[in-house]
């Protein structure tokens, strides 16, 4: 009877137990952090039933909260895991009974506010840019399973969305992909007959076709050579030189060869239109000047793509066959190469002057803005984020990173059989923001944000470029 009786006191301590680890703290609101920038003002959200059907037993730890936040830190920004002063962290925030915050702040000085409830992992993701003065909610994701990199969602900081004015929500935009795209560059170099012929075997591809109207032999042969890796990535998977090469143009006509069925190529055609599309109107604005395309779609690079330090590698020790823009379009990661031609092939699509430079060893792009040429290093972007040292060089910042004039190559893999105009960047504009990091810029202000540091209260200031004019 005494035993029956204890068993019978364990089991009800035992319910007792269960109730109270599945109760709610209901209507608290989430507290600010006592060390930084005031942050938005959110209230604690508890997850439905649908939400925690199939959350763990036990809840989350603290520890668990910040190593799984650190981790999507590390996979999001790129960061490398160490906190130091002045420049990215992550500490822990002051939460509330159900809910941990996690405050990461970026390179730019950015503040990115994750709360994590407690029993279930749902962790929601804010960020505030205290340049711009600007918040948004972005995204969400559960600590025990976090998504995948292609699917992290996109932060204003970050990727360039930030660049607007106080308050200001960004816009719906509305690029349209362009088949036929050429630059003043490639006019010059290649010259007007080139470009027409380039233009003429756009059109017979869009058609399905496999001829087109063509000179002769020479113009041929450079037309298909360079051509469509830097102005129609796609097509380097879907045509080749016609099947006679040495023969390919009878009395002004001249074929190709498709490597897919024309059928399946305007499929992918369609395809590729649409991923550009939504770069572009991801990145920008319908009216963003030309430096303002250059500048979001240079830290949209920085943020969104990856450096492909293997392929690298490889080329010191072997041929690397396709070595192609279009393979950084599709696998977000790549080389000099790759990366400088994508970059200079978005902003032909807006109607920005720009092509490829190359000099030993590397390869970047090359813009004519405001009247000017300058050098533009988006794989610099990529791999020393944040930083503008990169961003609008004359001659003289390009050969202080590196790569002197008389190095140069612009546009032709062989500038000896066409060489070009002596090209000359020497416009300094832009020598203020060399030794700075971005941090947004301000559409309607024409102020491109640098951070400065923090004071003693938390506060961050910053360096103010006036870009009007440009």
């Amino acid at each position: 009877m005494k035993k029956a009786l204890c068993l019978l006191l364990a089991l009800l301590m035992a319910v007792s137990m269960l109730a109270g680890c599945d109760s709610r703290n209901e209507g608290t609101n989430t507290q600010q952090p006592e060390e930084n920038t005031q942050p938005p003002e959110e209230s604690a959200q508890q997850p439905s039933e649908a939400e925690t059907a199939d959350s763990p037993v036990l809840p989350v730890t603290e520890e668990a909260a910040y190593e799984g936040v650190q981790s999507y830190c590390e996979r999001a920004f790129g960061w490398d895991g160490k906190a130091e002063e002045g420049s990215a962290w992550l500490a822990m925030g002051t939460g509330t009974d159900s809910e941990y915050q996690v405050i990461f702040r970026s390179y730019t000085g950015a503040l990115v506010y994750f709360y994590v409830e407690k029993a279930s992992g749902n962790t929601r993701v804010v960020e505030y840019v205290p340049a711009l003065n600007t918040e948004h909610e972005a995204g969400s994701f559960n600590l025990f399973d976090p998504p995948e990199k292609e699917d992290l969602p996109e932060l204003s900081s970050e990727g360039g969305a930030a660049s607007h004015s106080e308050g200001e929500e960004k816009s719906e935009s509305h690029y349209v992909f362009q088949p036929k795209v050429c630059s003043v560059y490639m006019e010059e170099v290649f010259g007007d007959t080139m470009c027409e012929t380039w233009f003429h075997l756009v059109d017979a591809v869009m058609a399905g076709e496999n001829t087109f109207a063509c000179p002769d032999q020479h113009t041929y042969d450079w037309v298909m050579g360079q051509f469509p890796e830097r102005c129609f990535p796609v097509l380097t998977e879907l045509i080749d030189y016609a099947y006679d090469r040495e023969h390919s143009v009878v009395d002004g006509v001249a074929s190709f060869t498709w490597l897919v069925p024309p059928e399946e190529a305007a499929v992918r055609i369609a395809e590729f239109a649409e991923q550009i599309e939504g770069i572009l109107n991801d990145a920008l604005e319908d009216d963003y000047s030309d430096l303002e395309k250059a500048l979001a779609l240079y830290d949209y690079f920085s943020t969104h793509y990856e450096y492909d330090y293997d392929t690298y590698e490889r080329m010191y020790q072997e041929y690397v066959e396709d070595v192609k823009s279009i393979t950084f379009f599709n696998e977000g990661i790549g080389v000099c190469q790759e990366i400088s031609t994508a970059y200079s092939y978005l902003l032909m699509q807006v109607g920005v002057e720009a092509t490829t430079m190359a000099g030993i060893d590397h390869q970047w792009s090359y813009v004519r803005i405001g009247g000017h040429n300058y050098h533009i290093d988006p794989t610099f972007a990529i791999s020393i984020k944040g930083s503008l040292a990169y961003f609008m060089m004359n001659d003289e910042q390009r050969e202080v990173t590196g790569y002197g004039r008389d190095t140069h190559r612009i546009t032709s893999n062989y500038s000896q059989d066409h060489p070009h105009p002596n090209y000359v960047a020497d416009d300094d504009t832009f020598r203020p923001l060399w030794d700075q990091d971005y941090a947004g810029f301000d559409h309607e202000k024409k102020i491109i944000y640098c951070p400065i540091g923090e004071d003693a209260n938390g506060e961050w200031s910053y360096y103010e470029f006036d870009y009007t004019g440009y």
